[in-house]
């Protein structure tokens, strides 16, 4: 916030703690005087009432397949009880429902749904890849990929991307939600079928995510874990096209940057 001194962003930062507590504080230990007791109850009800609304509001917007698989009333149930049982930590409401897809897994009420916290896992992350810093691969990065020894490289790649990995063939499940009305047999189907690993990206203003094969996703889990590009190549499956990734990788943006890797002597 321009213009505003560090003294009241501390005032302002201050008054949302004070308020987030009031508002997940049992309703018998009210603090005002007794005077002010009636007019206090009633607006920090309404408040609770409102606040509790608009955190059901942002877990729709950033859980869309699971609020499909559920159901509104069933969504908006669990929604409530997730904002009492894991309330914000800061005032911008906006913020709210990181916890969401590891507490719908750890319900036993859930047990029946398996699938369901990692369904949220791949609506949290499209949610998030929507606000990550866009690449920032430059032409350089190009020219030190194409003429470098990749054991002298590390590719980075851009913070919006994800490679989330799972039992249950999440995209699949997505895909089949995002319809308006879902056909109860491809769900069954999709159920019942081998797991998916997902590859998110932002592309321009769009989240996008598909399922990879085992070679792209097996490509894709070495690039994050190789300490360098040469390293990553020698993990990638024989069949895998490195070339057409990369070509891929650079139009869809991808990549966030090529660094060369100081040798052994700089880094003692």
């Amino acid at each position: 916030m321009r213009g505003v001194s560090e003294a009241a962003r501390q005032r302002e930062a201050l008054r949302q703690q004070q308020l987030l507590g009031a508002l997940f504080e049992p309703p018998a230990t009210p603090t005002p005087t007794p005077d002010a007791l009636p007019g206090w109850t009633r607006g920090l009800a309404a408040y609770r009432a409102n606040a509790a609304g608009h955190a059901c509001e942002v877990l729709r917007a950033q859980y869309p397949s699971v609020l499909a698989m559920l159901g509104d009333r069933s969504f908006d149930a669990l929604a409530t009880a997730h904002w009492l049982a894991c309330p914000p930590t800061l005032g911008d409401l906006a913020r709210f429902g990181g916890q969401f897809p590891a507490w719908l897994g750890g319900r036993d009420d859930l047990a029946a749904w398996p699938w369901l916290e990692d369904c949220a896992r791949l609506d949290q992350a499209l949610w998030q890849a929507q606000f990550a810093a866009p690449p920032a691969l430059r032409d350089a990065d190009l020219q030190r990929l194409a003429t470098a020894d990749p054991d002298a490289l590390v590719l980075r790649l851009a913070p919006s991307t994800c490679l989330l990995e799972s039992d249950w063939a999440v995209v699949t499940l997505r895909e089949l939600h995002a319809a308006p009305a879902p056909d109860v047999d491809a769900v069954t189907r999709a159920l019942h079928a081998a797991g998916e690993s997902a590859w998110i990206w932002r592309e321009g203003y769009d989240t996008r995510c598909v399922a990879l094969d085992a070679a792209a996703a097996h490509w894709h889990r070495a690039l994050r874990e190789a300490p360098t590009l040469g390293a990553a190549l020698e993990r990638a499956d024989a069949a895998f096209d490195v070339g057409a990734w990369l070509a891929a990788a650079v139009r869809a943006g991808w990549i966030d940057g090529v660094d060369a890797v100081r040798n052994q002597e700089n880094r003692e």
